[in-house]
């Protein structure tokens, strides 16, 4: 499942195909995942951002005139928002390859006097790609960016003060967080010995900056499984290796203590967590 790390490569490759280049062919194949692309051909593509799950492409219409001068025409810019949802991944594949399976758009450029392609793929068509012209209300509430704004461990102290959720909960809030899903907020719990269930406003100061530590270091580990040109293999899928401590290890001796690895649901997620060595803080839900 895509989380920070997944992304962040996504966008990587988006951007080695599409930033500052042409779009000369768009595909839609699914109306459902991708909409308001239509009419994208001779737009440039200026930037390929992210922030937390989200990709944020954005467009102008201006053509080059010359050297570091460009005109911008009425139509000004489209922003495209996506999302990899459960399955999507994004590809860069040569202009003309035949279509692939799960196929959902394609999209040809030209850069630099070269051409190429990227496809974006998603079996369980969660993903989504939306146009806009302005900044959408779910980009503007996500929270600080573990990759690239760090965590804070007084900002998001504060943060967890204002919850009574669980702390496994709250830390896949996108608006106090921008990147970590179930599997990172797992491994950052169990890397700082907290138990999932322990009451966010609970936490310490020193919990809390154990917590800020142990999600920069699995944010970090995740994002170091991929090489510059690594393909995404998600965890879920028939032939993806495991990677991760104890993320869906439930009923094997945790890492640390050989205590058996428990398994609950919190906020309608699997969690995995040991029932020894992560610690219940006084304060939490039971």
């Amino acid at each position: 499942m895509p989380e920070l790390p997944e992304v962040e490569v996504a966008r990587r490759v988006i951007a080695s195909v599409l930033e500052g280049g042409r779009v000369e062919r768009v595909w839609v194949r699914d109306a459902l995942v991708a909409k308001g692309l239509a009419g994208l051909e001779g737009w440039r593509a200026e930037r390929v951002a992210r922030r937390g799950k989200w990709l944020r492409i954005e467009l102008t219409s201006g053509t080059e005139k010359g050297a570091g001068e460009r005109r911008d025409d009425a139509q000004g810019a489209v922003i495209l928002f996506a999302h990899l949802g459960m399955s999507g991944k994004w590809l860069a594949i040569e202009p003309g390859a035949p279509e692939l399976p799960y196929e959902r758009v394609r999209v040809e450029v030209v850069r630099g006097g070269k051409r190429g392609g990227l496809v974006y793929l998603d079996t369980r068509r969660l993903g989504r790609i939306r146009a806009a012209h302005a900044d959408t209300a779910t980009w503007a509430a996500l929270g600080p960016d573990v990759l690239e704004d760090g965590v804070d461990a007084h900002a998001l102290f504060r943060a967890l003060q204002g919850t009574r959720r669980s702390v496994k909960e709250a830390l896949l809030d996108q608006r106090i967080l921008a990147g970590a899903g179930n599997i990172h907020a797992i491994e950052a719990l169990w890397r700082a010995r907290i138990d999932p269930r322990s009451r966010s406003d609970a936490l310490s100061l020193a919990d809390v900056r154990a917590l800020a530590r142990a999600v920069r270091a699995s944010i970090a580990f995740g994002l170091g499984l991929y090489g510059r040109e690594a393909a995404l293999a998600y965890v879920n899928e028939a032939d993806g290796a495991n990677p991760y401590r104890i993320y869906q290890r439930h009923g094997t001796p945790c890492p640390r203590c050989r205590t058996p690895l428990a398994k609950i649901v919190l906020g309608g997620r699997g969690t995995t967590f040991c029932p020894s060595c992560q610690r219940r803080i006084v304060g939490a839900p039971r």
